[in-house]
């Protein structure tokens, strides 16, 4: 995968994100507002601008009120328009980008008086927005706002502000405005680029994306991530001109102080993130008018390989299908499995091994070169490389389905015993653990590492997915609580063994009770669990909100090829595998699983 392929699917919610970094990453403040193109269209013409409300003479206290929340849609020259509703003082206090809320729509809004020199608004709120543009999904409710005014020679204005009031937008104002786009993070092990979805303005797309490129990443990211540039590295000027296709990227002096492994970093991270940007084909990072020089860095860079990273791997279109002890590559896209385990299929790819049935929770690594299982008791995993078996006993019980990551670790949890060293012991300490064993060391020297959980407390994970760059774990975590979907990154050691988890960073909030998580691509999830009180599978790209998907009976488990919403199965209890088609979802595999092998 060696280009971008540009953002397509945009979220009335998730556009909202960007509104918060007007001095981040990139809201403009010069540009009139524009409208964009509908969910799913192609490429964007010239949108139609769109004239913002102004106040006037004649408008009563409840319009003004109700008029400075839709002028917001305009952030032109420093949201004027929204200002003409307020007094000179109230202009001067209210901060734009100390906050971001979204609103269902503008036809919503209620306003009354409760007094005379009162408006008081009740708007339905659905999702607010963070400092650092991630949007921060909420089930609607409903948010007072009370706003002091005045009659002035111009007429009625708003005096005093509610605190910290920042920017109100409605859903369908953002969805005119804003594309969906990723921000690369360099990992600090590997030189994978970690995708990290945002949503940002149409209008100066290449100016927004290198801002968001210099940002922090999340902080539960953070643990995964490399810093690329210096402390205090912004953009010199505050535009990214496009000139035949080159992006200009002229950054400021502390650029200059990174080493030659930051540099080479933020050549590759700046270029996967612009790249995504419709006339952008390479772009040239300067310190004032010099170029900013790396080892090996070669004159034309226009993608990530010229650097030596890679972008996280895209999907598979083969899998492997079992039934028995029978395993079988299989065409992803088959809608029989049986007749998908063509000579076609398996061309060029490992020979499968059979696996006997009290091995269970298969799972497949460096393209089907090693596959691992669980013993019907959970308490141990073997693997199976290049024929033959190696088996890692009483490693601890209740262990999930495993998981490899692209360096090669096979990722586990479940209980620890009370003496893993003795094996199996009848007084085992209900102790939750996360395990990752290096499958490219000898028999001898793959010794378990049991990574430091400290948020798990007296959690347990029941279900666990590696991200496809091999950085980010997503589980299903059991409490006293209930169950949650979170993610967490990956914490390595100089030498990349993993050490510990990073924060955890609650996902899927509108699923209820779920089951069973698998990346469904870089950027997105798939969670099986309960939305308006049916059990169904849902997708979520990160902090997005959940989409429902058509119900499987007796779903019980879900797998991924990489390949967004087209490349799920969901598994039954029964042992039946449905695939995607279309809306809906076909039969795969009548009885059995099926494993889909990790690039």
């Amino acid at each position: 995968m060696s280009r971008l392929s540009r953002p397509a699917r945009l979220s009335a919610l998730t556009l909202a994100a960007v509104i918060t970094l007007s001095g981040c990453i990139g809201l403009p403040s010069t540009t009139g507002v524009r409208a964009g193109q509908a969910v799913d269209a192609g490429a964007v013409d010239e949108p139609l601008a769109v004239e913002p409300l102004t106040a006037s003479s004649f408008d009563d206290p409840r319009s003004i009120a109700t008029g400075f929340v839709r002028a917001q849609m305009s952030s032109q020259d420093n949201h004027a328009a929204a200002r003409t509703f307020l007094t000179a003082e109230a202009s001067t206090a209210w901060k734009p980008g100390s906050a971001v809320t979204v609103f269902s729509g503008e036809s919503d809004i209620v306003a009354t008086r409760p007094e005379t020199g009162k408006v008081r608004l009740r708007i339905p709120v659905v999702a607010t927005i963070s400092p650092d543009g991630h949007l921060e999904r909420s089930d609607q409710y409903e948010r007072t706002l009370e706003f002091s005014v005045r009659e002035t020679s111009a007429g009625w204005r708003l005096t005093d502000l509610p605190p910290n009031l920042g920017v109100w937008m409605s859903d369908s104002d953002v969805t005119r405005l804003f594309t969906k786009a990723n921000v690369y993070y360099p990992a600090r092990h590997g030189r994978v680029l970690i995708a990290d979805p945002r949503v940002l303005p149409r209008q100066g797309l290449a100016t927004a994306l290198a801002r968001a490129s210099l940002s922090a990443p999340p902080a539960w990211l953070e643990p995964a991530v490399e810093q690329s540039a210096p402390d205090g590295t912004r953009l010199a000027v505050d535009a990214v001109p496009v000139r035949e296709g080159t992006a200009q990227v002229d950054l400021s002096k502390q650029a200059s102080g990174a080493d030659n492994a930051q540099r080479t970093a933020l050549w590759a991270a700046m270029t996967a993130t612009l790249l995504q940007a419709p006339e952008v084909g390479t772009l040239n990072l300067t310190v004032g008018a010099t170029r900013l020089e790396a080892e090996n860095l070669p004159s034309t860079v226009d993608e990530v390989s010229d650097v030596g990273y890679r972008l996280p791997p895209g999907g598979v279109d083969t899998v492997i299908s079992r039934s028995g002890t029978y395993l079988a590559w299989t065409q992803a896209s088959a809608n029989d499995a049986v007749s998908g385990t063509t000579k076609a299929a398996a061309r060029g790819r490992p020979s499968l091994p059979a696996v006997e049935a009290n091995w269970t929770f298969l799972a497949a690594g460096q393209g089907g070169r090693q596959i691992a299982a669980v013993s019907k008791d959970r308490t141990s995993i073997r693997r199976w490389v290049n024929g033959s078996a190696v088996t890692l006993d009483s490693l601890g019980t209740d262990l999930v389905r495993p998981a490899f990551d692209a360096s090669g670790w096979l990722w586990t949890a479940g209980h620890a015993f009370s003496n893993a060293e003795s094996g199996r012991s009848d007084s085992k300490v209900r102790d939750a653990s996360v395990w990752a064993v290096d499958t490219s060391a000898s028999e001898a020297g793959a010794a378990p590492v049991r990574l430091q959980v400290p948020w798990l407390g007296d959690g347990e994970v029941e279900s666990l997915s590696m991200s496809p760059e091999g950085q980010r774990l997503a589980m299903i975590v059991k409490d006293p609580k209930g169950r949650r979907a979170v993610l967490a990154a990956v914490e390595r050691d100089a030498k990349g063994r993993p050490v510990r988890l990073g924060p955890a960073h609650v996902a899927a909030r509108g699923v209820k009770n779920p089951t069973s998580i698998v990346w469904a691509d870089a950027t997105s999830l798939a969670v099986l669990g309960t939305i308006d009180g049916t059990k169904r599978p849902a997708l979520q790209t990160i902090d997005d909100v959940v989409e429902p998907l058509a119900v499987v009976r007796h779903g019980d488990g879900l797998a991924s090829t990489l390949r967004g919403s087209d490349g799920l199965f969901v598994r039954t209890s029964n042992q039946t595998v449905f695939t995607r088609l279309g809306s809906s979802w076909s039969s795969f595999l009548s009885r059995g699983d099926v494993i889909v092998p990790n690039p």
